[in-house]
């Protein structure tokens, strides 16, 4: 059933199909507030967000909770500091942090860490959520605790997918090799988000944000059953699918949280839980904010005159591509720690997503610079189809275009 929405922003020629379907999330059910923002080359393409109440102070520069799309900036900023000489991906952690090298950890590598193969997807020592506000990360509350984790690997292979901790592990990294020790959270505001105008955080209590939600679990239910027998609906998932979903979860969820006090998804709008630095997991953002750090990532490094990274350390970044489980399914994850799509609605893309339907992605065969957020969590599957679906559409139409993304 169609729902009463708003949807406000622009769209370049071209890209009215894309339009089309941002709009159909809110129709079907998928959406309550949402931002979606395209650059290609540094044409800004689509500027869209919507909500189902004008009044509720929701607006195209609202910040929301982007969950694992966080892991993209984060790969960003170690890049960055590879680009910097301060480190290498094949260096051993412990060259950076000697106390690591302990309880079997001493040959873990920072690219072992980037690709989710550290072995530590579980953290046998677990933090507390106040360990991670950036003055205790500073006294080394997380670090000493994280330094006494003993690694264990999955059955058949290295990767298990470091849901909490590979943020938790590059930021005591971070504040290791920079000059100014600065935490993971201060790197993005004075070198990437200051400089590119971006709203971007981790670490945060603006108040500019607005609190997340998870589907209700009857409705997703029924719009499962829906999507089961080939009916539109507001879910990405049939019914068999989300069960399937839910026992993963549920075995999952029989070991020790990596973090204690995140009880759930949701706690991540609590003000304690914004001003931590959780750099897998917490990030405050708007789409026209992400979808700046995308464009400059499809443009190799730079963006309307500031480069992030040389193209050398670029190509580093973005270079051997190795497959793997993570999040339940099968991915290509890159040295510098972003996955690579290359079959599907996403071939071409690289980045990741975060849970409930975020995605922070770029194209850069075609340059594209892609970013969706949303406040209306779909918690039963880990691919974002309703955002994979824009981003081929966005393929789709600037293949029928003639010199898409000239200023």
């Amino acid at each position: 059933m169609s729902r009463s929405h708003f949807i406000g922003g622009t769209v370049d020629p071209g890209f009215e199909s894309v339009k089309k379907l941002f709009i159909k999330n809110f129709e079907l059910g998928s959406d309550e507030n949402s931002q979606f923002c395209v650059y290609v080359g540094e044409r800004k393409v689509i500027d869209l967000w919507g909500t189902l109440n004008k009044t509720d102070g929701y607006n195209a520069d609202t910040l929301t909770t982007v969950f694992s799309s966080t892991k993209s900036i984060t790969a960003i900023m170690m890049a960055m500091a590879r680009d910097r000489d301060l480190l290498e991906y094949s260096d051993k952690i412990s060259k950076h942090w000697p106390e690591f090298a302990q309880g079997g950890k001493e040959d873990i590598t920072i690219a072992d860490l980037m690709r989710h193969e550290a072995g530590l997807a579980n953290l046998s020592n677990p933090l507390e959520i106040e360990d991670l506000l950036p003055e205790n990360i500073k006294k080394n509350a997380a670090g000493e605790k994280l330094v006494r984790c003993v690694p264990s690997y999955p059955e058949g292979g290295k990767r298990e997918y470091h849901a909490f901790s590979r943020g938790c592990l590059a930021n005591e990294i971070m504040r290791r090799v920079d000059p100014l020790n600065r935490t993971l959270g201060e790197f993005l505001q004075k070198e990437i988000a200051s400089k590119l105008q971006a709203d971007v955080y981790i670490g945060c209590n603006k108040p500019e944000y607005f609190d997340v939600k998870n589907m209700p679990f009857m409705f997703a239910m029924k719009e499962g059953l829906k999507k089961q027998f080939g009916l539109q609906s507001a879910t990405e998932s049939t019914l068999s699918n989300m069960l399937g979903f839910l026992y993963l979860i549920r075995n999952m969820m029989k070991n020790k949280p990596s973090v204690n006090g995140f009880t759930d998804f949701t706690a991540v709008n609590q003000s304690l839980v914004r001003a931590t630095e959780l750099p897998s997991v917490n990030g405050n953002c708007s789409a026209r904010g992400m979808a700046v750090l995308a464009a400059a990532l499809a443009n190799k490094g730079n963006f309307q005159d500031t480069r992030l990274m040389k193209e050398t350390t670029w190509n580093e970044m973005h270079s051997d591509p190795t497959p793997g489980n993570a999040a339940g399914g099968e991915f290509l994850f890159t040295k510098g720690g972003v996955a690579f799509f290359n079959e599907g609605l996403r071939e071409g893309y690289f980045g990741w997503f975060g849970y409930g339907g975020s995605v922070l992605q770029w194209n850069p065969s075609l340059k594209i610079g892609f970013a969706y957020t949303c406040t209306y969590l779909f918690p039963f599957g880990v691919l974002n189809l309703k955002a994979a679906e824009m981003q081929a559409e966005v393929v789709k139409c600037l293949k029928n275009m003639k010199n898409p993304g000239e200023k």
